[in-house]
């Protein structure tokens, strides 16, 4: 029986970062694991909320690189996303309208549940081309 592990985002951030390098050298073996059916990693979307912040904040990363490095490792073998689609779409909104994460998440997240209607004063709603302000 394959083990379900949920991750935290810092085993993300040591792998990507390889910093510390003894911690990133042990979620390089887990993943190894992961990937060899021994145990099936679960992320939830605050874990990618919170990953694209700390690589855009604290290691200043252009918002193309960390969108190709979440989508790369989020398609790994047996780790499986809480929500796929709503995640990589996000991603690319927030890459290609160059908007904050969190609210192209929620955009994501609304039109997935049928409504393009949004309360905020937030202006990057606005680079949504069919988001109606309220």
């Amino acid at each position: 029986m394959n083990r379900k592990v949920y991750a935290d985002t810092n085993i993300f951030l040591r792998y990507l970062t390889g910093e510390p390098s003894g911690q990133a050298q042990k979620v390089t073996a887990f993943f190894n694991k992961v990937e060899s059916g021994e145990c099936i990693l679960f992320v939830c979307d605050l874990v990618i909320s919170e990953l694209v912040y700390v690589l855009e904040k604290i290691f200043e990363l252009e918002k193309k690189e960390i969108c190709k490095k979440i989508k790369i490792l989020m398609l790994r073998k047996n780790i499986v996303l809480e929500n796929t689609q709503i995640i990589f779409t996000a991603l690319d909104f927030y890459r290609d309208l160059n908007v904050d994460f969190t609210d192209a998440y929620i955009y994501c997240h609304a039109v997935r549940n049928h409504t393009n209607s949004f309360f905020t004063f937030d202006k990057h709603f606005n680079k949504f081309s069919n988001a109606e302000i309220i």
